[in-house]
């Protein structure tokens, strides 16, 4: 019988160990081997790579090593983005979560934290360079109010790319103030919602867009930059509903690539793991997977 959560976990981009957690096992992480690759100098950037998938019904998370010469950023997210607590609780501002980011320790985590009964995965990708790595985030509070976030100059090195999605919960009430339910992201097919890093040709801009609700929506994104040799390109493709699609990104060797964007919702069957926009490679070769309507953007440098 199929597990009620699925946890994985791959250690490089070339050797990959699936792990099928049954009431809660989890692997070892190869900590030595990871940080030991992760020191290279910049001369030697991208020549670590590894990849890890990370998928739960619970608030959980996965220490996937050192943030120190090492970045990591998302390569894909799935399942069911419903916020935490929305009907459950009075005034609810718990959201539901996913993706990349560092820990008390300074390690770099994946993590998840679905609604209950709900489930969500994140997939993400580390480099072993840190190298001018710039960290930000934006809300669609900031996005109404600003406009897209303008994280830095668009040059030849600086490649950008997600690191996660928060979908907070926000009440709605009536003319007298009683809260008569929730509204939330990424659940709206007809005015889907979208986050999404991108070179305008002049600077890397985050962007936080909200499709044309009948009710408030509250989501956060983040994001991460850091040098690259070469850009290798960007992508994007969008699934039918229902469907799935594949395109084929870079297969450079050497090259890695990483989630720039996403749109769409994202309130998949329960245990339908694959219901989601993701990035996989096998050898050189990356491919852009999506499902049900999605639209996903990717990129790639070495």
């Amino acid at each position: 019988m199929f597990a009620n959560f699925f946890k994985t976990l791959t250690l490089s981009a070339m050797v990959a160990v699936p792990l099928a957690a049954c009431g809660g096992m989890e692997g070892p992480i190869d900590e030595a081997g990871a940080e030991e690759a992760a020191l290279g100098q910049r001369e030697d950037a991208f020549t670590g790579n590894w990849s890890y998938s990370w998928g739960d019904t619970q608030l959980s998370t996965l220490d996937i090593g050192t943030s120190v010469n090492r970045t990591c950023f998302l390569t894909g997210i799935g399942g069911h983005l419903r916020p935490v607590g929305a009907f459950l609780y009075s005034d609810a501002t718990y959201p539901a979560m996913a993706g990349v980011r560092k820990n008390a320790s300074g390690n770099y985590e994946l993590y998840v934290q679905p609604a209950a009964g709900k489930h969500l995965i994140a997939h993400a990708r580390c480099v072993n360079s840190a190298a001018n790595r710039v960290e930000v985030s934006w809300t669609t509070g900031q996005q109404t109010s600003l406009g897209d976030k303008v994280i830095g100059p668009a040059n030849g090195t600086r490649q950008c790319f997600l690191q996660d999605v928060k979908n907070f919960p926000v009440t709605l009430k009536d003319s007298n103030g009683d809260i008569y339910g929730y509204g939330w992201a990424f659940d709206d097919k007809p005015n889907p919602d979208e986050v999404r890093v991108f070179n305008d040709g002049t600077y890397w801009k985050l962007t936080a867009k909200a499709g044309v609700h009948s009710y408030p929506v509250n989501f956060h994104v983040s994001a991460v930059c850091v040098d690259a040799t070469q850009d290798l390109g960007n992508w994007n493709w969008k699934a039918g509903d229902p469907g799935t699609a594949q395109i084929n990104l870079t297969n450079e060797a050497g090259a890695t690539c990483g989630l720039t964007g996403v749109r769409g919702a994202f309130a998949a069957a329960f245990g339908d793991w694959d219901d989601a926009v993701s990035i996989s490679n096998t050898g050189s070769q990356f491919t852009l997977h999506l499902a049900n309507g999605k639209r996903g953007w990717g990129g790639c440098m070495k």
